[in-house]
């Protein structure tokens, strides 16, 4: 065992060259095989299996070999069936092996702002009979073929081109002054039969129209026509032949509109813009001048005496006549009627022949009407002249009157101030002896009555110096210390008195 592992003698006469297994050189050749292996195998992975899908696009990937897929189907559904796949893969990087997989670089659906996107489904199963639209996925998960009620609103989607079709059509779009009249042209059956417009989800005409804004809606579900609601202006230009057969051109103008709620009504009863002039304005116009010329004559017409009638009774029939038809007529007006100049001229001769008249009438009518102003004139200021006299001379008299007036009221107020002062001095001095007779019985009443206040005290006491005494000695008692035992002194005498009674009895 040592001999098998131990390294061959060196012979010297081979030139250094080594025989049989050499470790070292066999682990090296393997490393070389093994990192050439794996270059290779990155740069077949990065050069032939790499994916990397650039900005706005996808890969369409297409299994080679797998389970086959059913009859009739173009989409594998399952990443384990061969065919084209799916789903797309976005943008990133991916690998994948190209013995198995082939794939195709596609750019994303772009749907503009002014755009909405179709999507028609071309794999799946068939659609029921009579069923050409169908949901994006069924509530049991089953997809059939056809077009998808879903539209795609703008913005980028990634759709698989081998799987579905998308068709770009133009976004409804209403303007302000406009309307939409929806036709459902995909839906269940009105449930009222050969009515004008049906409920809402109903197939056909729609009672309520769209306001103006954007709509992204399916076109194989929804036909939507635009309908002006502004005023239009019309200008038409018509003949009518007059009572005595005289055929005379007109030229009017009428301003109408088409009511918002009754846009789809009237879209279904008459028809666009211009089946409204055609079969309203323009008929109407037509009818009424032609029922209405007729009651005049040529010269009623050239003279323009039925002018003003003839505006009136148009403005009401046209009026009316479209309001039945749910359009609605702002102003109605007849700018010309031209007769022929083969009539107009000996009609139009007499007119003038008669205006000349009547200029003539009325000049001599301003002749008289100066003369009577000029005759009024002069009385006039015959009269004003008297007036000023008259009233110079009246405001003189009362000016006369307003005087004596206000001298005889400043000699009365003056009068009446003088008694007044009389008044307030034999007022004042009634008041003085009241004053003082009031003063005299206040002092009588009050020494009446400190004299009976005083009287009342002294009473007990039974005179007044028997009062005076007790005053003294009430005063002097506090000041006196001790009396004397002996009662018969002279300072006992005082004792002796008040002990007393007023009567002569003793105390």
């Amino acid at each position: 065992m040592a001999a098998f592992n131990a390294v061959p003698p060196r012979h010297e006469d081979t030139g250094g060259a080594r025989y049989g297994f050499d470790p070292m050189r066999f682990g090296l050749i393997g490393g070389v095989i093994l990192a050439a292996a794996i270059v290779c195998g990155l740069v077949f992975a990065w050069f032939f299996c790499r994916i990397e899908p650039p900005t706005g696009t996808c890969a369409i990937l297409t299994r080679l070999d797998g389970k086959d897929i059913p009859a009739n189907e173009i989409i594998a559904t399952s990443p384990d069936q061969k065919g084209i796949q799916l789903d797309p893969l976005s943008e990133g990087r991916y690998f994948r092996n190209p013995v198995y997989w082939h794939w195709e670089i596609v750019p994303l659906v772009q749907i503009q702002q002014s755009e909405v996107g179709v999507l028609v489904r071309q794999f799946g199963k068939t659609a029921p009979a009579g069923q050409f639209i169908v949901k994006n996925k069924e509530p049991d998960g089953t997809q059939y073929r056809g077009v998808i009620e879903e539209p795609l609103r703008p913005g980028t989607y990634r759709i698989n081109p081998n799987a579905y079709h998308v068709e770009k059509r133009p976004a409804v779009k209403i303007e302000p002054g406009e309307v939409g009249v929806v036709t459902l042209r995909y839906g269940r059956d009105p449930a009222e039969a050969n009515t004008i417009l049906v409920k809402e989800g109903e197939r056909g005409v729609q009672e309520t129209p769209l306001r103006p804004g954007t709509y992204y809606l399916n076109p194989y579900i929804y036909r939507v026509d635009v309908v002006g609601v502004q005023s239009h202006k019309t200008e038409f230009e018509i003949n009518f032949l007059s009572r005595d057969g005289f055929r005379f051109p007109v030229k009017g103008a009428v301003e109408w509109a088409v009511e918002e709620a009754k846009a789809p009504e009237v879209f279904v009863k008459i028809g666009d813009e211009e089946d409204i002039v055609n079969k309203v304005i323009l008929r109407s116009a037509l009818s009424m001048s032609r029922i209405q010329g007729s009651k005049y004559s040529s010269a009623d017409v050239i003279s323009g005496t039925v002018r003003k009638a003839f505006q009136d009774e148009f403005s009401k029939h046209i009026t009316s006549e479209s309001a039945k038809k749910n359009v609605l007529v702002k102003a109605a007006l007849i700018s010309e009627i031209e007769p022929s100049q083969k009539i107009a001229e000996p009609i139009r001769e007499r007119e003038i022949a008669i205006q000349t008249r009547a200029k003539y009438q009325s000049e001599i009518e301003r002749a008289k009407s100066d003369a009577n102003v000029a005759q009024q004139r002069k009385m006039q200021d015959q009269r004003v002249r008297f007036v000023t006299a008259e009233t110079t001379r009246t405001n003189e008299i009362q000016k006369a009157t307003k005087e004596q007036q206000v001298q005889v009221i400043a000699a009365q107020r003056d009068l009446e101030v003088t008694r007044k002062d009389l008044e307030t001095a034999e007022n004042q001095s009634q008041a003085i002896i009241s004053t003082g007779q009031g003063d005299a019985d206040v002092i009588s009443y009050t020494r009446t009555a400190e004299a009976n206040a005083l009287r009342s005290i002294v009473l007990p006491f039974g005179s007044g110096e028997a009062y005076a005494r007790y005053l003294y000695l009430k005063k002097i008692a506090p000041n006196i210390d001790s009396i004397l035992a002996n009662s018969d002194g002279p300072l006992a005498e005082p004792f002796r008195d008040l002990s007393k009674s007023p009567k002569g009895g003793a105390k």
